[in-house]
């Protein structure tokens, strides 16, 4: 008989002991693959709400120091041949829409308060591919034929107690260094999801916006790609192809480079996931040897007729090490099947959990588990490894008993 077969009977004559070592296993390993679910849904939701809120995919700006104060003095950014650089990107096969933007801080009044606004200008018509994560709440978004009309954030609403309807004055540094004012009509409001940005951000045509700045071209270029698995490669390719080819210098940022906050939600997930995983395993471990442990004290005479008969030590080792891996095998089948079958159950009848506010976003949202096969194939191996490794002290504690002690163990 070979030693897994062995291995394998010998761990169901304590079936209530073996049981609950197993239970233990597939309730950790069940709770791994739900929360990387849940992670991974959570990100991917936030990675995608980032980029369709204005981020794009891929952002190209004429030097590095416009993604630090860009925002605050765009003029020393703007592109010398815009339409050529378009041209191009849009040629390649995984770009969607490529939206000239540029981003400025305004002075923006109603009737009884003022405040300062990060304004976003864009063309109207691409609005949707670029904000599709935007809602407007009330009144309607800007339209192609819009001239001096404004969509403001809820909280900029809010806090200026601006409606639909009312005139607003917008004052701004231009390009020659003079004060321009104009009146802008509030349109639309929209809420954007994350705090900050409800506070603080305003919508206008492009349009309009060079017109009021008095400028021809814009500082940035957004790339919107079919699908963001494409952002490296995109990136890649541009920065190949424009590289010293263009009348002035060319920096490509990814999404995932300019989005900070997603950085930070990323960070803290991955530490707790590893703090999680770290503490399940523990108590597996503990579990798993608590049970080897037993099974060598009540298997002590057996073990000492193996050797009296001719094992080897080696071979104690190798038999309770292939018990161990029974038990990681069937614990972690178990518990992966199990967390798979929960989470579907859980966003199919269930709709997914209701998430309150985190901290820095406006709404709640709804959370679903959405494993993959990579997170749950680490989880398994992960259960198989931890097996296997609590069973070592067991297996050498139990292959270092004398023969003769062994045998007369009652």
């Amino acid at each position: 008989m070979s030693t897994l077969s062995l291995a394998l009977r010998n761990i169901f004559r304590n079936r209530r002991r073996t049981l609950f070592t197993l239970t233990a296993i597939m309730i950790g390993i069940m709770a791994l693959v739900l929360f990387d679910g849940f992670v991974r849904y959570t990100l991917w939701g936030l990675q995608e709400s980032t980029i369709r809120n204005g981020l794009g995919h891929l952002q190209l700006a004429t030097a590095e120091n416009y993604f630090t104060t860009g925002n605050f003095d765009p003029f020393r950014y703007l592109f010398t041949d815009q339409e050529e650089i378009v041209s191009k990107l849009q040629a390649l096969p995984e770009v969607k829409s490529v939206v000239p933007q540029v981003t400025f801080a305004a002075t923006l009044a109603s009737a009884e308060k003022s405040g300062i606004v990060m304004v976003q200008a864009l063309p109207a018509e691409f609005s949707r591919s670029l904000l599709s994560f935007r809602q407007i709440v009330a009144g309607r978004d800007l339209q192609a034929e819009d001239r001096y009309r404004v969509v403001l954030a809820r909280g900029v609403a809010e806090k200026i107690g601006a409606k639909i309807g009312d005139t607003l004055t917008m004052m701004v540094i231009t390009r020659n260094g003079g004060l321009n004012a104009a009146d802008l009509e509030v349109v639309g409001i929209a809420s954007l999801g994350l705090r900050e940005l409800d506070n603080i951000q305003v919508y206008l045509d492009l349009s309009t916006a060079m017109d009021f700045l008095d400028i021809t071209s814009v500082p940035l270029l957004i790339t919107v790609l079919e699908k963001t698995e494409y952002t490296g490669q995109v990136k890649e390719t541009i920065t190949q192809a424009f590289n010293g080819k263009t009348g002035q210098p060319l920096v490509v940022k990814a999404w995932d480079e300019l989005a900070d906050y997603y950085q930070q939600v990323q960070g803290f997930y991955d530490t707790l996931l590893q703090i999680i995983r770290f503490i399940i395993m523990l108590v597996v471990i503990f579990t798993i040897i608590n049970t080897m442990t037993m099974s060598v004290l009540e298997r002590t005479r057996e073990i000492g007729a193996l050797r009296a008969i001719g094992t080897q030590q080696n071979g104690i080792v190798q038999l309770f090490l292939a018990e161990g891996l029974w038990i990681g095998l069937l614990g972690g089948i178990s518990g992966v099947l199990l967390g798979l079958v929960v989470s579907s159950l859980i966003n199919n009848l269930f709709g997914g959990i209701y998430i309150p506010p985190p901290p820095g976003m406006a709404e709640g949202y709804q959370a679903f588990f959405a494993p993959s096969a990579a997170t749950v194939g680490r989880n398994f191996l992960l259960a198989l490894v931890v097996a296997v490794l609590a069973s070592l002290y067991p297996a050498y504690k139990g292959a270092k008993l004398k023969i003769a002690d062994s045998l007369r163990y009652l």
